[in-house]
């Protein structure tokens, strides 16, 4: 039977044995070993200070390479972010004048708008023809000037009109009395000529004389008429800047483009201001290696060669821009980059041949104490493992004590142990947990309850927004004239759109949707003020248009979170069934007319959100409708519902899905468009609130 031994025989048997073993051991072996190993070790360091130096070397060129080549992609990445800041920054503006073209009425700025910005026209073109379209373009001064605060390497902004309108940012009016057509420019024939956003080839600029590219892109208005191009201009100065960044003094970077004509090189601004710089083709370089890594560059590719060019040899790194189809460059000298591998080449040669003789006299130093010093280290050590196996063992067993009390439930269970190891640490931990736990079952209960209790509130939310939208149905039952349904799904436990209908007069009836911009319970609160807002304006007696543009100017003051709400506002004459309506920036309705069996989308005026541009003037438009014709109002939480596959509901499927539905009763129309959306979206999380109104007009009362 094997006997039980406790945990401080076994650490003294075992702290013994190996010290033991091991110092007998090394010192047979070590006596053996000091004599033959000493003159190998000897015969071996010359040869290992060499092999050493020349690993050095290629270990150190390789991580020159490998720097080079990361600094290439660093500097790639931010050139391409550099130029795919200034693309998203003109597809922006683009948005901006689409919009303003689009509008049909004239947009009211300030006047003192008109000395922002330098405002030309071609010679020939008449002011007067113009002066409309400028009305509506000089807002794009207050965008300039934003996006150029934003960001410095811009030198200007700009916007030219098919008609002969010129605005730039920032103002050079020493030359604003020159004859200038921004038709005749290389950035707006070559937007033109593309057809989509892109980049010029190297210009002088028309009021600096500065070498400078262009991003241009052409402007269409809503119906797809092209009405001129905006940009924005870098000076050569500032794109050398930016793709030189990172090289710094070490060497430099150049672009080319896709032809392999140069587009930024470190000489050329430094070169007369006649020279035509978009000739310079480096595919045609006498140099072939040289014009060999063009090649490569041209085709796209990447990568990293060593050449020899017409000032020493050099490494050079390339990769393309793929913001711009361009490629660049990075050049360095080899003796520049491999400066660090040369020295430390120089400094183990001499390290080996300094240390050989000190190796010698401690190889026989140590074969004289080796003996005396392993046997005290003996001695020593059983002194030692005793001492250790006690200090060891005895925290060990009132950790076991400890861990016993825990789990029988005693959390105020504390250790005390001072051994200055991990075992103390141990103990620490140990205290730690049994605080923690008490602080997590006390934390838990809190938690538990201060969830509930916003659980509880945002019911309360709820059941508040839904009491504020008419929610009896059928609503007005004995009104004869006309039926009206609608229904509200937020995304959340509170949403942001909005629905109402109510009578303004005993023959006027207004109904109206509404979709605040984003979710929860911010749009809930902007949804309730756009909502009251609308309705006391309704009640006024006031047309569509001028309701609209009460509420936009309310809600944009002290709009500081910047928030806006599309919306869609109907006032009918029950008598004669004529509705006049206004749109603020809202989807079109669609209209079921009584001789017809499919629904069609109305033409409706865009129209521009309700809070985010005071004094826009709004439009009433009016149609007629007969007995049975029904008007389909909803918001985009319809249209742009997704699937679990990130597909789209569309506009194509809602007209579809009401003209399958022959009944004109609106509740059925209501929900059964309620029910397509819900099968469409297979479960997927609801991304919008959802809301829907049909309206039938049943004809003038008897």
């Amino acid at each position: 039977m094997i006997p039980r031994l406790n945990i401080k025989t076994k650490i003294l048997f075992l702290a013994l044995g190996i010290t033991a073993l091991c110092a007998i051991s090394f010192m047979v072996a070590a006596n053996i070993a000091i004599e033959k190993g000493g003159k190998f070790i000897l015969a071996q360091s010359i040869n290992l200070g060499k092999d050493s130096a020349q690993k050095s070397r290629a270990t150190l060129e390789e991580q020159a390479r490998a720097n080079l080549t990361r600094l290439v992609s660093i500097q790639t990445q931010s050139s391409n972010e550099f130029f795919s800041t200034t693309r998203m920054e003109v597809e922006t503006m683009t948005k901006f004048c689409s919009l303003l073209w689009s509008t049909r009425e004239t947009v009211k700025t300030k006047a003192a708008d008109n000395n922002n910005f330098l405002y030309r026209r071609a010679p020939g073109v008449d002011e007067q023809k113009v002066k409309n379209e400028f009305s509506k373009l000089r807002v794009m001064g207050t965008i300039f000037q934003s996006y150029l605060a934003n960001n410095e390497n811009l030198e200007s902004l700009f916007l030219g009109t098919q008609t002969g309108i010129n605005i730039l940012w920032p103002d050079t009016k020493a030359s604003a009395n020159k004859a200038y057509d921004p038709r005749t420019r290389p950035w707006y024939k070559d937007a033109v000529k593309r057809n989509h956003i892109g980049w010029t080839d190297i210009f002088k600029g028309a009021s600096t004389s500065k070498l400078m590219i262009a991003c241009s892109n052409p402007v269409y208005d809503d119906r797809g008429v092209p009405r001129g191009v905006v940009g924005a201009t870098v000076t050569l100065d500032k794109m050398l800047k930016v793709i030189s960044s990172q090289v710094r003094d070490m060497g430099y970077a150049f672009l080319l483009d896709k032809n392999g004509k140069v587009i930024a090189f470190p000489a050329l601004d430094k070169a007369e201001q006649s020279q035509d710089y978009g000739s310079v083709n480096l595919r045609k370089s006498d140099n072939l290696e040289f014009r060999a890594i063009v090649e490569k560059m041209v085709a796209g590719e990447k990568g990293f060669s060593k050449i020899r060019l017409n000032t020493g040899e050099k490494f050079i790194g390339f990769a393309p821009v793929k913001e711009t189809g361009w490629s660049m460059a990075v050049v360095i000298a080899t003796e520049h980059a491999l400066a660090l591998a040369d020295q430390t080449e120089k400094n183990i040669m001499a390290y080996t041949l300094e240390k050989r003789e000190e190796m010698v006299k401690k190889i026989q130093a140590f074969q004289k104490y080796a003996i005396l010093f392993f046997g005290l280290m003996l001695a020593l050590a059983v002194f030692i493992s005793v001492k250790v196996s006690n200090r060891i063992s005895r925290p060990i067993l009132d950790l076991t004590k400890g861990v016993e009390d825990v789990g029988k439930g005693n959390l105020d269970r504390k250790l005390s142990i001072r051994t200055g190891d991990e075992i103390e640490t141990l103990a620490q931990a140990f205290n730690n947990m049994t605080q923690d736990l008490t602080r997590y079952i006390k934390n838990l209960q809190e938690t538990t309850a201060a969830k509930e209790k916003i659980e509880s509130e945002l019911q309360v939310a709820t059941r508040i927004q839904n009491s504020m939208l008419p929610r009896v149905f059928p609503a007005f039952p004995k009104r004869k004239e006309f039926s009206v349904f609608a229904s509200m799904e937020p995304a959340r436990e509170v949403g942001g759109d909005l629905y109402d209908f109510f009578f303004i007069s005993e023959t006027k009836f207004c109904f109206l949707v509404g979709d605040v911009a984003g979710k929860g319970v911010p749009a809930s609160l902007f949804m309730v003020v756009a909502k009251t807002l609308i309705k006391n304006e309704a009640l006024r007696g006031i047309p569509p248009k001028d309701i609209f543009f009460n509420v936009n100017n309310a809600l944009c003051e002290d709009n500081d979170e910047g928030m806006f709400v599309t919306g869609f506002v109907c006032i009918i004459d029950l008598e004669t069934g004529q509705v006049d309506f206004a749109n603020a920036g809202h989807n079109p309705p669609l209209v079921l007319e009584s001789q017809n069996k499919a629904y069609d989308f109305m033409e409706i005026i865009p129209g521009f959100v309700l809070g985010g541009m005071p004094d826009f003037e709004y439009e009433t438009q009016s149609i007629c409708m007969a007995p049975e014709d029904v008007l389909f109002l909803y918001t985009d939480g319809v249209n742009e519902a997704m699937d679990p596959e990130n597909n789209e509901y569309t506009d194509a499927r809602l007209k579809e899905t009401l003209s399958m539905d022959s009944s004109r009763d609106v509740t059925q129309i209501v929900k059964s468009v309620a029910m397509d959306v819900k099968e469409f979206t297979k479960g997927a999380e609801q991304s919008d609130d959802i809301t829907i109104l049909a309206f039938k007009y049943k004809g003038p009362a008897v």
